[in-house]
């Protein structure tokens, strides 16, 4: 099986399952691989939706923190090759793993292995890894080729200071990758307000300052914050970009064969007259 993916509006962790479990990857074999990396901390929930008026899946991660504090990549990477993953998932889950390390080292001048997420987001990446590369397993894929890659633009609110998109570990990760450029949004809304964040005191230097939303201790992350509401803030994230780069060989600005199945996975906004979408076509 081929897939091509169309990353023209960007790419997450998240909306990329969602694309790949709209397409026909088996929801409770996602979680399932999750559960094994995570345990009952991480649960997978797909909601119906629409960008643009464009229907897509959501695929929400809620997450039940422990408060184990932050985990080092390598740790993650630890959790992964201790797992009862298949092997095709494991390794490349590592990969990706060890590729966004890189991007993150080169792009914040530190150690891959003193490269820190706190909790939560530490939980969010390895969902994201870990619940990709396993739905491309059960899809049958073989071959993957992508898009050029939108990477946004303007500033967004992160744990190391208010950043330029696209930020330092993307940059490195989306180096030799053809990128798009779109245009301004057409309401990038108010700006978020300073206010006492739960990732603000994380050890990590690098997390983009979202707003996390729980309801009885379960908490779901949602888009960066987009600093004085200009810009289409951050487009491409670093797990999605290193996703992209570990699962596709090549950029082909269109598909490569007429897809038999197409699936479509939803980003956090909604944004009117742009589809904040990740498209996947199998063939």
């Amino acid at each position: 099986m081929r897939a091509w993916l169309d990353v023209r509006a960007g790419v997450a962790g998240d909306m990329l399952m969602g694309a790949l479990v709209d397409a026909g990857a088996d929801l409770e074999g996602v979680q399932a691989a999750v559960r094994a990396v995570a345990g009952e901390g991480v649960r997978l929930r797909r909601e119906p939706v629409l960008r643009a008026g464009l229907p897509a899946s959501k695929l929400h991660v809620d997450i039940v923190a422990d408060r184990s504090g932050p985990r080092t990549l390598a740790r993650l990477c630890a959790e992964v090759e201790q797992s009862s993953l298949a092997e095709d998932t494991k390794a490349l889950a590592l990969r990706v793993l060890r590729r966004l390390g890189e991007g993150y080292s080169r792009g914040y001048g530190i150690d891959p292995d003193e490269v820190a997420l706190q909790e939560v987001a530490a939980l969010d990446v390895l969902t994201d890894v870990v619940g990709d590369c396993e739905a491309l397993r059960l899809l049958g894929v073989d071959s993957v080729t992508a898009s050029p890659l939108a990477l946004g633009s303007g500033r967004i609110r992160t744990s190391h200071g208010d950043l330029e998109v696209p930020v330092p570990a993307v940059a490195e990760l989306v180096r030799g990758w053809p990128v798009v450029t779109l245009g301004p949004a057409v309401d990038a809304g108010e700006a978020a307000p300073e206010e006492p964040h739960p990732l603000r005191d994380a050890a990590d230097r690098y997390v983009p300052l979202a707003g996390i939303t729980g309801d009885e201790g379960m908490l779901t992350e949602e888009p960066a914050q987009v600093v004085d509401g200009r810009g289409l803030g951050e487009l491409a994230t670093p797990t999605g970009t290193a996703l992209l780069r570990c699962f596709a060989s090549a950029c082909e600005p269109e598909p490569p064969a007429f897809p038999i199945t197409i699936g479509v996975g939803a980003g956090g906004r909604d944004t009117p007259g742009r589809p904040n979408v990740v498209r996947v076509l199998l063939a």
